[in-house]
């Protein structure tokens, strides 16, 4: 049941929350604005596409500094409530500390899940649309194609797939090629060649494997080499800039990642990548955790220490959190885990300091 005590407590987070963010959208905006307007100016951006730009620029710093905007929210509204006694009134009349923070922890799970979705369906959206108009509306550049790819994975239509794992743009060759078609769920045929080579519009495949799999049986083909005039893919499709992690939505990663094993690549780097879509959210409940207790005290300093205490904690945990991808991405450490490090360095540290502080 949420008392009033809680309401009072939830409203003046989403209060101190929303102020927040306010002030960081504010200043990454002002921030961006100074470095880059001369440039907009020199190409001769029009209000309206410097306008969308920023528009479509504040999901992508509500995302980014969510995080710092709860862990301030958390401790101005704790640190105002010690200050004004509201807490050593509520310790001393029966009420534990735990029963105290426990809508905001609770709120701060509910804050998580959201930044999760809100991740997966709205900043990738908004983030290409403004690198869009950056790149190809007011920098006026033609939209890239890359010469060469590695772990190249194409799906060519409902039931064929096509693999390589390297192509070049220049030569318009792909090394390593294989070919799959499917019947529902069932691997009818594959063919797998050692190069594939486009000329006179159409692909020629170099050393030919041609397996069809009917009744559990295997009929084995080998060629020296074959045309496949009815291939519903063209170099451009083999060229297409791959996207970034930070791109790609978690379900995204997830097909690429079966992608890359289904070749034979290494995903080690990609599934860190997918983990941490999961595990960067999840920051809003731990700095929570952890900052509540801090602020729970009364101490001298004000708005000035709770600024620059949120300010050395999202830094440091930052920090461990790219170390942890840099480990996972080389192999030193599980991708798990290398994605969930500082998160669990700092709940760690967060429940010590709930175990630690008066009840």
């Amino acid at each position: 049941m949420i008392n009033a005590l809680d309401r009072h407590l939830i409203k003046q987070f989403i209060i101190n929350l929303i102020l927040g963010i306010f002030a960081w959208i504010i200043i990454f905006v002002i921030v961006d604005l100074i470095e880059n307007i001369s440039k907009f100016l020199d190409r001769g951006a029009s209000f309206s596409q410097i306008f969308f730009y920023y528009i479509y620029y504040i999901p992508y710093i509500i995302s980014l500094t969510l995080p710092v905007a709860v862990l301030l929210s958390t401790l101005f509204t704790i640190s105002t409530m010690a200050m004004n006694n509201e807490i050593v009134a509520q310790l001393s009349s029966g009420i534990s500390l735990y029963r105290i923070l426990r809508p905001l922890i609770v709120l701060a799970l509910l804050i998580s899940v959201f930044s999760f979705f809100f991740n997966e369906i709205t900043v990738p959206q908004a983030n290409q649309k403004r690198l869009d108009i950056k790149r190809y509306q007011i920098e006026k550049k033609p939209r890239p194609r890359a010469q060469s790819r590695s772990n190249v994975y194409i799906q060519i239509s409902t039931n064929e797939t096509l693999s390589a794992k390297y192509y070049n743009g220049s030569s318009k060759r792909a090394v390593e090629v294989s070919i799959k078609k499917f019947k529902g769920s069932e691997l009818v045929e594959r063919i797998d060649a050692k190069s594939m080579q486009w000329r006179d519009s159409t692909w020629k495949l170099i050393n030919v494997t041609v397996r069809r799999f009917k009744d559990q049986q295997e009929i084995l083909i080998q060629r020296p080499d074959t045309v496949l005039a009815g291939l519903a893919v063209v170099p451009d499709d083999l060229a297409l800039v791959q996207k970034k992690p930070e791109e790609m939505s978690y379900q995204e990663l997830v097909k690429f990642i079966h992608e890359l094993k289904t070749i034979g690549a290494d995903p080690k780097k990609w599934i860190v990548e997918k983990h941490l879509k999961i595990s960067l959210p999840f920051a809003n409940f731990i700095v929570v955790l952890l900052g509540a207790p801090l602020a729970s005290r009364k101490r001298r300093g004000g708005m000035g220490l709770n600024f620059g205490l949120s300010l050395a904690i999202s830094f440091t945990y930052f920090i461990i959190i790219r170390v942890g991808q840099v480990l996972g991405h080389n192999g030193s450490l599980d991708p798990l885990l290398g994605a969930w490090l500082g998160n669990l360095i700092f709940l760690t540290a967060g429940l010590i300091a709930l175990a630690r502080v008066r009840k």
